[in-house]
Parts: C-alpha cells; sequence; structure tokens
C-alpha cells in the first residue's frame, strides 16, 4: 500500500465515480475512485460532488490499492492529521521530497508545493523551504552574472590581446621592411650595384638561402625551371656562353659581377669549365618570347 496526495481531476456523478491526479508516485497516473471511499468520511465534500460542483482545488490525501481492474482509492483524508500512524514512515519520505522539490532550482515550482508543504511540515517550515529557495536562486543568478562578467572581461582581453598582436605584426613588419633597406643599401655599397638590382640580389639570396644549392649550376636550372626571369629581371637574363669555336645562349645567367656576389653569398662552386661568359642581356631588356 502507498499513500499520496493529489486533486480531483474528474468526476462522473451519474455513476458516482472519478478519477484523482496524484504527485509524488505518478505525477501522470490517474488513480481511480468511487464516491462511497468520500461519503465514509467526509460526506459534504462528497455531496458538492454529487451536486456537480466545481471541484477544481479540491485535494485529498489517499491510499492506494491494487485490485483485479487497476490501481483504485482505499481511503481517503482531507488533511495529514486525520491518517494514521501506520504510515508515518511514508510521510517522513513525503517530507524529504518535498524538501528535496524546494531545493531543485533546476526545475520551476509546482504550484502545489505550498499546500503540500504546509499540510506536511507546517506554515513556518514553509516559509524556510521558500527562504532557502530564493536564496539558492539568488546565489545562481549572483553566480551567472558573475560569469557574464568573467566572459566579458576575457572578451575584451582577448580583443586587447589581438590588437596587440596586431601591433606587434606591424611593427615586425615595419622592421624588416627596415632590415632589408638596410641589407639592400649594404650589398649595393658592397657590390656597387644600382637600388634595384641590390634589391633583387637580396630576394634572390633570401629566396635561395634555405635550398642549400653547392653549384651555381643548380641555382641557374632552378631559375629556370621556375621561371624566375621575370622576378629578377635586373640580375638574370641571357648570358652568351663561349667555349672554343662554339657560342651559345644560356637563360637565366647573371653577368660576370653578379655572378660572382651570388656564388660569394651562397657559399656556391662553380663547375670550373673552360667556358666563358662573352655577353650578356638582362630578362628586362629582352622580349617575354626570348626570355625562356
Amino acid at each position: 500500500m502507498a499513500i499520496d496526495f493529489g486533486s480531483v481531476k474528474s468526476y462522473n456523478s451519474n455513476r458516482g465515480f472519478g478519477f484523482i491526479t496524484g504527485r509524488f508516485l505518478n505525477p501522470h497516473r490517474r488513480v481511480f475512485f468511487h464516491i462511497k471511499k468520500i461519503k465514509a468520511k467526509h460526506p459534504e465534500i462528497a455531496e458538492k460532488l454529487d451536486n456537480e460542483e466545481n471541484f477544481q482545488g479540491l485535494n485529498l490525501w489517499y491510499e492506494i490499492e491494487q485490485t483485479q481492474k487497476g490501481e483504485q482509492v482505499k481511503e481517503c483524508w482531507l488533511h495529514k492529521d486525520e491518517i494514521p500512524e501506520n504510515h508515518v514512515s511514508e510521510l517522513s519520505d513525503l517530507i524529504g521530497k518535498v524538501e528535496n522539490i524546494w531545493k531543485n532550482i533546476d526545475s520551476s515550482k509546482p504550484s502545489w508545493l505550498d499546500i503540500v508543504t504546509i499540510e506536511l511540515v507546517g506554515t513556518n517550515r514553509k516559509d524556510e523551504l521558500s527562504l532557502q529557495r530564493n536564496n539558492l536562486e539568488n546565489q545562481r543568478r549572483e553566480a551567472g552574472e558573475r560569469k557574464r562578467k568573467d566572459v566579458e572581461v576575457e572578451r575584451l582581453r582577448q580583443i586587447e590581446l589581438q590588437r596587440e598582436r596586431e601591433r606587434q605584426e606591424v611593427e615586425r613588419q615595419k622592421q624588416i621592411r627596415v632590415d632589408k633597406e638596410n641589407e639592400v643599401r649594404k650589398l649595393s655599397a658592397k657590390y656597387s650595384l644600382s637600388i634595384d638590382e641590390a634589391e633583387e640580389l637580396y630576394l634572390l639570396l633570401e629566396e635561395m638561402r634555405p635550398k642549400n644549392f653547392t653549384h651555381s649550376k643548380q641555382l641557374s636550372m632552378y631559375i629556370v625551371k621556375q621561371k624566375l626571369g621575370y622576378k629578377y629581371k635586373n640580375i638574370s637574363g641571357i648570358l652568351t656562353m663561349q667555349d672554343g669555336g662554339n657560342e651559345w645562349d644560356f637563360h637565366g645567367g647573371f653577368p660576370p659581377k653578379i655572378y660572382s656576389n651570388i656564388c660569394k653569398e651562397l657559399g656556391l662552386d662553380n663547375q670550373h669549365t673552360k667556358a666563358r661568359p662573352i655577353d650578356f642581356r638582362s630578362f628586362k631588356d629582352v622580349s617575354p618570347t626570348d626570355k625562356f
């Protein structure tokens, strides 16, 4: 046997039965009752039901029994104090459930909670539980507000960090440009090159150093293969070579002065052939169709 607290949800006065919906055992379960169960102890309530008066808000404590036709109300009481002592342990369990409901701020407060709490533990305890729930809700709101503030502070911090990173990147790029300009001027002065030639030499050296070439031929072949003549058109071009009575054009070569400078800066060895350069035309001075 089990007891529950519920309200009358439906009643057929012609047939003398209806259904009660409980609060604890199964909030969605309807338990059958017959009017004679109510007439035995509460004839005034039975009279209201039989007269089809509004039963909304009619709350009862009741004991459930299992029959061949299903669950039904075995006995009912209007107030907790009327419940027999043999249900003391069940009432104690219900008190624990009610207090947990008050403390569970993850769920909205049921409309019936005040009535049931007063029935079980009295008005003073209900007020205490209500105050505790309000405190818990306030603490959650305050915690949520702190979290929102922390999130906003972190968001602003990240924005500031991003701005600082962008500022540092601007400074870094500025320093790179300054370093490049300084290196270009050094190369220009070191090898008596124009600024345009020195800048291309600088860019070529920066691009080629990671390749770890060991011979000038590797560098020339790479420039030809990658068609970098357009990129280094001032210092690279068509080099006319001569070996004995033979002459040929080498696309992607360098004039002797530039060739020597590149080998020196990259530490490249030459092939030590008998061929010698006799003419050079930079790519900037030849038509695109003649470059490769």
